[in-house]
């Protein structure tokens, strides 16, 4: 009994601690995203906002990134006094294209891209690499998951070329290309996986009942590899929303902005004296809710795809 308590007891301070560790600074962004500006800069910090205050999202969300301008409070309290529909409009169609929001949904329509094309990719070549009869599969497949060895910034260079020679440079649908390329040896890898460990014989089965190859991936095997699937949604969902650095490079128009490489600039346009923190931390809880969201609803199918769950023989 005594043994059972010191295990409970170490359980809980450990994983209590790594939960602590963990959401802190999440929760420490937002409370700072809702503070006034009196208690963002005072010198003993609170940890829960005396007073609440949204206006930093209204600022954050109609930010002009190709000036210095900043809504003023006369601004503030006519973005504040608008109607349910308005704003809502405002949301989903930014008014500045060169804001923070429309960032934002570059980012969405990148990352959404990406899982597209990433899961479509390496559903149909995990299949062939696990499934299909053919020569040299090993070597293939270990060419395929050989650039995982390599940083993706040694290949800035080349793919600038590339990208430039095929007209995708400075384009969203080339960032969608990079981000897919990147996830291809990951996504692969796992969509094999997850077909070598269904049965053989429910395709077996299916070709004897005349089933055609498509149809026996989709209808057959897919739905068998579900947790896989996903797992390799939220990973490509995870590389393409967070990268920054080929953003920055790829993409030079305003407009054409990701939301990350424009809080960078925003982060990095003041000093210490004149830093926008409010509206920094703002964006950053922006910039967490879409990865939040997705996780929270494919959690149970991202822990399964991980550890390789499916049906076994």
């Amino acid at each position: 009994m005594k043994r059972f308590s010191s295990d409970w007891y170490w359980y809980y301070v450990i994983n209590y601690t790594l939960v602590i560790l963990i959401i802190f600074p999440i929760y420490w962004t937002f409370i700072s995203s809702v503070k006034t500006p009196a208690e963002l800069i005072t010198s003993d910090p609170t940890y829960f906002p005396e007073t609440w205050t949204w206006k930093y999202y209204f600022q954050i969300w109609n930010y002009d990134l190709s000036s210095t301008w900043q809504l003023s409070s006369d601004d503030y309290m006519s973005l504040e006094s608008r109607s349910l529909k308005e704003n809502i409009i405002n949301f989903f169609i930014p008014n500045e294209t060169k804001s923070i929001g429309r960032a934002f949904w570059n980012s969405c329509f990148v990352s959404f891209g990406t899982i597209l094309l990433t899961t479509l990719v390496c559903t149909f070549a995990g299949y062939a690499l696990a499934v299909l009869r053919g020569p040299f599969k090993n070597i293939i497949f270990l060419l395929i998951i050989t650039p995982i060895l390599f940083p993706g910034v040694s290949l800035l260079i080349p793919l600038y070329k590339i990208l430039k020679d095929i007209g995708l440079l400075n384009n969203l649908y080339g960032l969608i290309f990079l981000h897919s390329t990147f996830m291809l040896p990951l996504g692969v890898f796992m969509m094999r996986n997850a077909f070598k460990s269904i049965p053989s014989s429910l395709r077996e089965v299916a070709i004897l009942e005349g089933t055609s190859e498509l149809q026996i991936i989709l209808r057959v095997l897919l739905p068998l590899c579900i947790p896989g699937l996903l797992t390799v949604m939220v990973f490509a969902m995870y590389v393409s929303w967070n990268d920054y650095i080929f953003a920055y490079v790829f993409v030079t128009t305003g407009e054409r902005e990701v939301l990350n490489v424009a809080l960078a600039k925003i982060a990095l346009g003041g000093n210490e004296f004149d830093m926008k923190w409010g509206s920094i931390t703002a964006g950053s809880v922006i910039s967490f809710i879409p990865i939040i969201i997705f996780y929270t609803f494919l959690q149970q199918y991202f822990v399964r795809g991980v550890t390789g769950s499916a049906v076994k023989e």
